[in-house]
């Protein structure tokens, strides 16, 4: 028995002997795995991963200086670069409607642009706002844009950025949902109350009414109309789709 617990104790020595040779647990192999750390660390940190570079796609309003102005950051370093916090600092802007912001190593920052489409301009306290079918005030008017409708009624002051409010979403679902014929022939939306009564190129008045469950309904409703009086030659004096039944009153 005395020879078996010698022969142990001297495997025993021997494995311990084997990991100390091989630096197991050694203060070596721990000094080495820091300074790899530490070279890996200063590597990332190094000016090779500044960001130097914005690539935009998509941005035809919104200057790309602005935009790069909007999503810059205290740390130069690509691996700090908070992609959550450019893209709301970049759709603040009244133009853009999306934005996505992606890494491209080892210094750029791709930015992927969505922007608004005006659909109406509106009048209001002597100046001409942009809005998009969203209801988004986007700037003052320049002129850029053509055909579009004129919404009209619209109470208080408005400033870029702003959003209309809910009393004006029937109006807007209106624009968005127009035919091609009827788009073609619209050129103002007026909101008075809840009700919205657009004018024809041709001063026909349509009463659209008050937002209903069939709403859309109405919407066709009125490019079937506008597009049967086209084709025969004819001239309405008001359309009005207020009412289960519709009434056409033709000009004489």
């Amino acid at each position: 028995m005395g020879h078996k617990r010698a022969n142990t104790r001297r495997r025993t020595s021997e494995s311990e002997e084997w990991a100390e040779g091989t630096g197991a647990g050694s203060p070596w192999s721990l000094v080495m795995v820091f300074f790899f750390l530490t070279s890996v660390f200063l590597f990332l940190r190094s000016p090779y991963f500044s960001v130097r570079n914005y690539i935009i796609t998509g941005a035809n309003r919104v200057p790309h200086d602005e935009i790069i102005a909007r999503c810059s950051q205290k740390s130069s370093n690509i691996f700090d670069f908070d992609l959550d916090k450019a893209e709301k600092t970049i759709q603040s802007s009244p133009w853009i409607k999306q934005v996505r912001c992606a890494r491209k190593l080892p210094n750029t920052i791709m930015i992927d642009i969505v922007e608004r489409i005006p659909v109406a301009f509106a009048p209001v306290d002597g100046k001409i706002w942009l809005v998009d079918a969203d209801g988004r005030v986007l700037q003052e008017d320049d002129g850029v844009f053509s055909d579009l409708i004129a919404l009209t009624g619209i109470q208080g002051v408005l400033a870029p950025g702003q959003f209309l409010g809910p009393e004006y979403e029937w109006g807007l679902k209106i624009i968005a949902g127009l035919g091609p014929v009827s788009r073609s022939k619209v050129i103002e939306l007026n909101i008075e109350g809840e009700e919205c009564t657009l004018i024809l190129d041709d001063s026909c008045v349509v009463f659209m009414g008050e937002y209903e469950s069939n709403a859309e309904f109405r919407i066709g409703l009125l490019e079937s109309i506008i597009a049967e009086l086209e084709e025969q030659g004819q001239l309405a004096e008001y359309i009005d789709l207020r009412f289960d039944k519709h009434a056409v009153k033709l000009r004489l």
